[in-house]
């Protein structure tokens, strides 16, 4: 037995003999039958939905049937879930030792008993200053994340088995029954870790890294780190088990709400987006140069009529606007009367220049795609229903002819 799963079942045991939860089940059977009165009031909202309000009856039954005889069909269910998923971890951790953690936390006491590398000190050779401090660090890292995952696993668990009566009396309501849903998705994750944690024992021992034997007879850590000290080996595969025990509840959750899939997503979407600054950044580069050239020219105008007025011919007086005629403004290009021309600014028109071109969004075509796709499902679906529907009138009308003749 995992030591997880010991800590566990005494602390369920101590909750059981304790009597803590005849209170919660009390409290439970009222939080059941005012959801079951709030699922009648809804049902009554909804224009008398009798399908509804039976589904609530139901759930309010089930319920009631595994709160029955003071929990002891809850206790019974709640137990044999979670030892169903620890049942997988053992046959995962069938081979070898029944918990490979475990033994290796026994391995680095022994080998911080008996070995000379913390000796290495007092030489001050470098190697055997890494050496000691890498072992030093395992001592210390790995025996911390085993027993914080232990106690993690029980005080979860503990959580869970406690206030589980409550949040699933609030299921025959259709407005809250979604926590009593987000229960049942807690409780799975929370069985999930002991079933990833024998994943793991039977990993290091495909490996051949479950025991300081096996990597020391192979002289490498699964063929890396050839040639390294036992001390090192031993350290470094301490300092990775140990952040593997801690990365098992978040894995827990990643795997069964399914979010690996949308955190690739949003690595395309990133990516996406990089992708569309680098070529805004272009672009806005290239308009930029055009209006540098643009202004170049202008300049390079005026410095021609400069020229001009440098000559022995004069240039002509500007004439003056008329009294009836508007003053003309920077916006229609015209001059005004400091003598300068105000720059051009960006059209208005609709097309697309070269600062406003827009690349295609990636998220946003496979966004479209999938839902055409969907829509498209939808729609044949529906034909050959429909297609059915008619073989079957023609199946039905023929056979009633018969009859009928």
């Amino acid at each position: 037995m995992f030591l997880f799963e010991q800590m566990f079942n005494n602390a369920l045991n101590g909750i059981a003999t304790a009597g803590l939860m005849s209170t919660v089940l009390t409290v439970a059977y009222g939080i059941l039958l005012a959801s079951l009165l709030f699922a009648a009031y809804e049902a009554w909202t909804r224009g008398g939905d009798v399908r509804a309000l039976g589904v609530s009856a139901v759930k309010y039954l089930a319920l009631g049937l595994l709160f029955a005889n003071g929990g002891t069909m809850y206790d019974s269910v709640f137990r044999s879930v979670v030892g169903s998923f620890n049942q997988m971890a053992h046959t995962m951790a069938g081979v070898g030792p029944t918990d490979v953690f475990g033994a290796w936390l026994t391995e680095i006491r022994n080998t911080a008993l008996t070995s000379t590398t913390f000796l290495n000190v007092i030489t001050g050779a470098f190697s055997g200053l890494l050496s000691a401090l890498l072992l030093l660090v395992a001592m210390i890292l790995y025996p911390v994340a085993y027993t914080v995952f232990a106690v993690l696993y029980s005080l979860f668990g503990t959580i869970l088995y406690v206030v589980g009566p409550l949040v699933l009396a609030l299921m025959p309501s259709m407005g809250v029954g979604t926590l009593a849903r987000r229960y049942a998705v807690n409780f799975v994750i929370f069985s999930a870790w002991g079933l990833l944690y024998g994943i793991l024992c039977r990993l290091t021992m495909a490996l051949n890294i479950h025991s300081m034997a096996a990597i020391t007879g192979a002289g490498s850590f699964a063929g890396a780190l050839q040639g390294a000290a036992a001390e090192v080996l031993l350290a470094a595969a301490s300092i990775l088990f140990s952040v593997c025990i801690l990365l098992i509840p978040f894995l827990a959750k990643r795997i069964v709400e399914g979010d690996l899939g949308t955190t690739m997503l949003t690595v395309l979407g990133a990516a996406a987006a990089v992708a569309q600054s680098a070529i805004a950044m272009g672009a806005g580069s290239g308009d930029g140069f055009g209006r540098v050239s643009s202004g170049a020219g202008a300049s390079g105008g005026g410095s021609g009529s400069a020229a001009a007025g440098s000559s022995s011919v004069p240039p002509a007086a500007p004439s003056s606007p008329s009294a009836g005629s508007p003053a003309p403004t920077p916006a229609t290009g015209g001059a005004v009367s400091g003598g300068s021309q105000a720059p051009n600014g960006p059209g208005g028109g609709g097309g697309r220049g070269m600062g406003n071109w827009r690349p295609v969004s990636l998220p946003h075509a496979v966004g479209w795609l999938g839902g055409a796709t969907a829509a498209l499902g939808v729609r044949g679906a529906q034909r050959v229903g429909s297609a059915g529907r008619a073989i079957l009138s023609r199946a039905t009308a023929t056979r009633s002819d018969r009859e009928a003749s």
